[in-house]
């Protein structure tokens, strides 16, 4: 009898261990070698906490993962040897894609994953910009025609580009408030922003967040 019911609890155990919910994480790979063999890290956040880890050895140029869900959260991929550290996706039922084309990461196939890359891409054009910018900047100067007024117009051009960015930073947070990536954006940038920037966020920043920064 103590046999059968041992047996009925690990039926039971693995039964209930099958039918919890599962995220798929399809990982490819291309234009790197350098990949294989080594150490592909993921884990799983919810509210800044760990509920999931696991580390493989690369063998192959694509491979796919089945991944406990635990809720909305974050995972974190890193590849430390390639120095391939903290890549953020949104902890999603679903399959997400995880595209590495040499180093640069690309992630697809769930709604807030798919939004989280469109940021991405964004945020790599504002990089771009201020790069030309300073770039551009530095080049004048070399030559004798830089004068105190050109300074001037720099000046007011990088001031215009940062606000433009800080307006896309705040209106992704905003459309992400409900969400674990609006609220790790959201804790990113609010100990950096000017008081009138932190006004805006203040204006739909949740009771969970408002509690958490102490938000009257």
């Amino acid at each position: 009898m103590k046999k059968i019911l041992l047996l009925a609890s690990i039926v039971a155990l693995f039964a209930s261990c099958s039918s919890k919910p599962k995220l798929e994480l399809e990982v490819n790979i291309s234009n790197n070698d350098s990949f294989k063999d080594k150490m592909f890290i993921v884990s799983q956040k919810i509210e800044g906490k760990v509920v999931y880890s696991d580390t493989i050895k690369i063998k192959k140029d694509n491979f796919l993962l089945k991944i406990p869900y635990e809720g909305p959260g974050l995972l974190n991929i890193s590849i430390p040897e390639a120095k391939i550290r903290n890549v953020m996706l949104a902890s999603e039922k679903g399959k997400i894609n995880l595209d590495f084309d040499g180093v640069k990461s690309y992630i697809s196939g769930t709604p807030l994953n798919d939004r989280l890359q469109a940021y991405y891409l964004e945020s790599d054009s504002v990089s771009l910009l201020f790069s030309n910018l300073e770039s551009e900047l530095a080049l004048i100067k070399d030559t004798k025609q830089f004068t105190s007024k050109m300074e001037e117009e720099f000046a007011q051009r990088r001031k215009k580009l940062l606000i433009e960015n800080t307006d896309r930073i705040v209106a992704f947070i905003k459309e992400n408030i409900d969400n674990p990536i609006g609220e790790y954006y959201f804790s990113i940038y609010y100990i950096t922003f000017i008081p009138e920037r932190k006004m805006e966020l203040n204006s739909f920043a949740s009771e969970k967040l408002k509690k958490e920064f102490r938000i009257q």
